[in-house]
């Protein structure tokens, strides 16, 4: 383990001991191994005990992460500028925002229609994290019933844009290594009372998606490469598109294109973990307290929803779309140009070493035009 992450106190390691005891049992009773992405799901989301579902703070200075909408409104601001004519064409113009976090994106949005009822859409968050939950209420408050919570995804259908801001990143993940001629998953198992990387049993299933993924990049994965492919991406997708009967679905996030995810130089894959601001490589350093996350791969977003009826109508990176969408210009007539933690939060929004280039914007539409300002980045799907 690095010096630089910091050892949690010992209310938090009991609880990060209780999860890991009960993982320990699941792979005993297992036969000896889980696959990982069944260990993300309980290191995230066990109730109680989970990284999403306790009650620790997670975005922000005191947390173990940044997002875009805590750094500055102007994200928000800038969100808002490319919904609103999407949304003035219905009558009943609604946003459902998937994860919402802190709340601060929501209330960005929403304070750039100027709060006025009668241009303001009504804004839907499902969130399953009942802590998460609290705190967005208190984020959203001045919004009064203009705002409304679910906990699972409504069965009606919807008209309006659909929010996915750093959602598939979360998404578990399924691990693998290949070999000189096959791919095998890569699991958890445990040694000496800690938990650690081990391979599982052959997987015909998970060998013919490598197989299929290789035929796409037209080239074969070198033998020990390692990466992930994000199995439930493609029905969540897929069921979203279901639900829009005309809009727009936004998903903004880290990743890459699929030839970029797969490419024989990243031999590690994408996986990533956060542990007070510091990020770090070890999925079984406290279970639990340190968010787990893979990049996500756009390329094969844009397949599932072309897939599922919905345009692929614009593909560019976070940078651009802020450059090209107006965010200067929505910073400067907010603070002003004195404000220097404003200017260089700006920064690590937009320069290509920060989070202007790792993060992308992809808009998927159905019965409106609509595209991202900024470069087009289409092709590269």
């Amino acid at each position: 383990m690095s010096s630089s992450i910091p050892v949690p106190d010992e209310h938090a390691l009991s609880v990060s001991r209780r999860l890991t005891e009960l993982i320990r049992d699941e792979i005993d009773a297992a036969g000896g191994w889980i696959g990982f992405d069944h260990y993300m799901q309980r290191a995230l989301y066990e109730p109680g005990l989970g990284y999403y579902s306790g009650g620790s703070v997670k975005f922000g200075a005191a947390g173990d992460f940044v997002t875009a909408p805590e750094i500055s409104d102007v994200f928000g601001q800038a969100l808002a500028g490319e919904i609103r004519p999407i949304l003035e064409r219905m009558s009943e113009p609604a946003i459902l925002e998937l994860g919402a976090g802190s709340g601060r994106l929501a209330r960005s949005i929403l304070t750039a229609f100027d709060g006025d009822a009668s241009r303001c859409p009504r804004y839907r968050i499902l969130e399953p994290s009942a802590d998460l939950k609290e705190r967005q209420r208190s984020q959203l408050a001045t919004f009064g019933n203009q705002v409304s919570w679910c906990d699972q995804l409504p069965a009606d259908s919807f008209e309006g844009v659909i929010l996915a801001n750093e959602v598939l990143d979360a998404f578990p993940v399924t691990r693998f290594v290949k070999r000189a001629d096959h791919a095998r998953p890569l699991g958890v198992g445990h040694e000496r009372g800690a938990l650690v990387w081990a391979e599982g049993p052959a997987d015909t299933e998970l060998n013919a998606e490598v197989e299929a993924l290789e035929a796409r990049l037209r080239y074969q994965l070198p033998a020990g490469f390692r990466s992930e492919l994000s199995r439930r991406l493609p029905s969540w997708v897929t069921t979203l598109a279901g639900r829009l009967t005309r809009g727009a679905m936004l998903i903004v996030d880290y990743g890459l294109v699929g030839h970029e995810y797969y490419h024989r130089s990243r031999s590690d894959g994408t996986l990533v973990c956060h542990y007070r601001h510091r990020a770090h490589s070890d999925p079984f350093l406290y279970p639990g307290l340190q968010d787990i996350s893979a990049w996500v791969d756009f390329s094969a977003c844009a397949r599932t929803a072309t897939a599922a009826g919905l345009d692929v109508a614009g593909f560019t990176t976070q940078g651009q779309f802020l450059l090209e969408g107006g965010a200067a210009e929505f910073l400067q007539h907010s603070i002003g140009r004195a404000n220097v933690e404003q200017a260089q939060a700006f920064k690590t929004m937009i320069l290509p070493g920060e989070m202007g280039e790792r993060f992308k914007l992809l808009l998927l539409t159905r019965g409106v035009r609509a595209t991202l300002p900024g470069r087009d980045f289409r092709d590269r799907l």
